[in-house]
């Protein structure tokens, strides 16, 4: 039996009990899309959607996206307006996103919630709060791939403010959102310039030069095997060590701690099975499980370049095996690469590290957002 009827934190000038409702009842209607598949066309411009296509709340369009003509859509499908919420409500459960006009034609995976008489802003939030999650996680149906029922989203217990205070918490997590949606871009931003200095530092395919350099460095990079230049490492189970303060680095980054290291030099990871496309900048003293390879330089070249080289090779044309992903160090020492001298590597180093140290910044300062407006739901829903 639950007592609290407030919220823990709370606007001031607003006092009372929150009053129990069911979700349904702040609503229009609640209905799902086409149970069935429509009739595709390459004239259309009506894009057909489901549950996945619903990240971050929006409606996300992808080259994956199919499109139908506007007699495939239901009335329903057309009167889809500015108070309508999506959600995800097959396979991946709870996905929201706001309708806001675009020309969609709803799959069975998203459902469409109207609402009414309760303040829309709060209403996206509160679908948001772990309450609502866990009553619609534990009433799903099916048994291979998952489903909520519009019967259950439509009688799920809530509790709920007068309208006033709707309205300023809805308002409170709106702003929360753009700030956290802004932060996302910026992150987008940086890592997408990242890619772009990616492409234009380094010689393309059969060149020597690149299109983008710093002033003062002329002439062309010399090609060499990749081994030339590293020295590739094998990881080895760890299992055997104590606890300590030295970390231990798989294909996902960082497990534990223990107490012996592989290594005293900085280096560069990389996946010998699994995970073979993410290179990690390891950190000495370190150790590294037998599924990750760590690279040291060898003389003359500059680590920080060869790791803002090894973000530009394509680690899965390398691909060895018919399954699991795998790379052995033959097929490591092997591939070809340019390299500038090594003034010219140090620069274009330098300049990747700041990169990554401002995406690592902004990454970490969206985690802080995101763990903030966890937080506030936890606090300011009853």
């Amino acid at each position: 039996m639950r007592n609290r009827l407030t919220p823990s934190i709370r606007f001031a000038g607003f006092t009372g009990n929150w009053e129990k409702r069911k979700l349904g009842e702040g609503t229009i209607k609640i209905g799902d899309g086409l149970h069935g598949t429509p009739k595709y066309s390459t004239n259309g411009n009506i894009a057909f959607i489901n549950g996945n296509n619903l990240v971050n709340g929006k409606i996300m369009i992808n080259n994956q996206t199919k499109y139908v003509t506007s007699d495939q859509q239901s009335q329903d499908d057309k009167k889809l307006n500015e108070n309508t919420i999506l959600m995800s409500i097959n396979g991946t459960i709870g996905n929201l996103a706001w309708y806001n006009g675009e020309k969609v034609m709803l799959g069975k995976s998203a459902a469409y919630i109207e609402v009414s008489s309760f303040d829309k802003k709060f209403m996206y939030q509160l679908l948001q709060t772990s309450n609502i999650k866990s009553y619609f996680l534990n009433n799903l149906t099916g048994t291979t791939i998952k489903n909520l029922g519009l019967k259950t989203i439509r009688e799920t217990p809530t509790f709920v403010p007068k309208i006033n205070e709707q309205k300023r918490i809805g308002q409170f997590f709106n702003q929360l959102d753009d700030m956290i949606a802004l932060h996302q871009q910026e992150l987008t931003t940086l890592k997408q310039t990242k890619q772009g200095f990616l492409q234009k530092m380094f010689p393309k395919e059969g060149e020597s030069v690149p299109e983008v350099r710093f002033p003062g460095f002329t002439g062309t990079w010399k090609e060499h095997k990749l081994g030339e230049i590293l020295k590739i490492n094998s990881g080895r189970d760890y299992k055997h060590l104590q606890l300590g303060n030295i970390p231990v680095y798989g294909t996902g980054g960082y497990m534990l701690s223990v107490n012996d290291k592989l290594s005293d030099e900085d280096a560069i990871g990389i996946g010998r099975k699994g995970t073979i496309n993410n290179p990690q900048l390891l950190k000495a003293p370190f150790w590294t499980v037998d599924t990750l390879f760590y690279m040291t330089t060898k003389e003359k070249n500059d680590l920080l370049f060869c790791y803002a080289l090894a973000n530009k090779i394509n680690w899965k044309k390398y691909d060895e095996s018919t399954g699991v992903p795998s790379l052995s160090k033959s097929s490591i020492d092997n591939i070809s690469v340019s390299i500038p001298v090594l003034a010219e590597q140090h620069k274009i180093g330098i300049l990747f590290k700041l990169l990554d140290d401002a995406i690592a910044l902004h990454e970490r300062e969206l985690d802080a957002l995101k763990e903030t407006k966890k937080a506030f739901l936890q606090k300011m829903f009853v």
